[in-house]
């Protein structure tokens, strides 16, 4: 197999964080998940006509039933200690990548309908109303942000931004404009029974040629029973012997 030529970077005492580049991350956004992969699951198949009144609904809700949620909304001290920790800033440049840009996004129209310096003195804490452009800037940032907790790692306070995008989604989800390949996957687990998609024929398929692999290597005539009840072993298959057979060399 050939191996891919690339020079491994030489790593300093200190990251070196680069300077910032406003908005230069503002275009890129995944695919809105269609009907068929929102409505499965519970979500509206388009958005709502009142989703503004949805969205703040769906964030108390999230309030009300996850105390650290409205602890990371208030605890922020703008310490910076989290900027130069993810890897989306890094390679970016874009300050709303930086972990605690990213909460403000959502902070800020927490704010406004949540606090009361927010609802009556709005523009002294930072607060928004959420509008179309506040959406939009949720849905491209919310989705770039890969939850690896990196972050909350160097926080002094511990506030966990993956908690914070994980709420953002789905109160996006909640009025319709949930993303594609994360919905379309969980759907298909909902209407197939599986996250590939595959019909019972294709699973029935794959078992028998794994009874034929064993077969070939060890003489031994193993069955695969497929929804059979009172079973004893459970045997889950990587979803690559699906398609291939990254086992064999060649």
């Amino acid at each position: 197999m050939a191996k891919a030529k690339f020079e491994t970077p030489e790593l300093s005492e200190y990251t070196e964080v680069p300077k910032i580049e406003e908005g230069v991350m503002a275009h890129l956004s995944p695919f809105v998940a269609a009907p068929a992969h929102q409505e499965p699951l519970g979500f509206p198949g388009e958005k709502v006509e009142n989703w503004q009144e949805v969205a703040i609904e769906k964030m108390g809700d999230l309030l009300s039933r996850y105390r650290s949620f409205q602890v990371y909304m208030d605890a922020c001290v703008k310490c910076g200690s989290c900027t130069d920790k993810c890897h989306y800033f890094l390679s970016t440049k874009d300050p709303k990548n930086m972990p605690v840009g990213r909460q403000d996004l959502l902070r800020r129209v927490y704010r406004r309908y949540f606090t009361f310096a927010g609802k009556y003195f709005p523009k002294l804490v930072g607060a928004v109303d959420l509008t179309d452009e506040v959406l939009d800037e949720w849905y491209s940032y919310f989705h770039q942000c890969s939850q690896c907790r990196r972050c909350s790692v160097f926080c002094p306070y511990g506030i966990d931004t993956a908690e914070i995008s994980m709420a953002a989604r789905e109160i996006m989800a909640q009025i319709g404009v949930g993303q594609k390949y994360c919905n379309e996957i969980i759907a298909k687990v909902f209407t197939v029974g599986n996250n590939l998609g595959l019909p019972g024929p294709a699973l029935a398929d794959t078992l028998e040629g794994l009874e034929e692999d064993v077969y070939d290597d060890t003489e031994v005539a193993v069955k695969y029973p497929l929804d059979k009840k009172g079973v004893d072993i459970l045997l889950v298959t990587p979803s690559a012997d699906f398609f291939a057979e990254p086992h064999v060399d060649g």
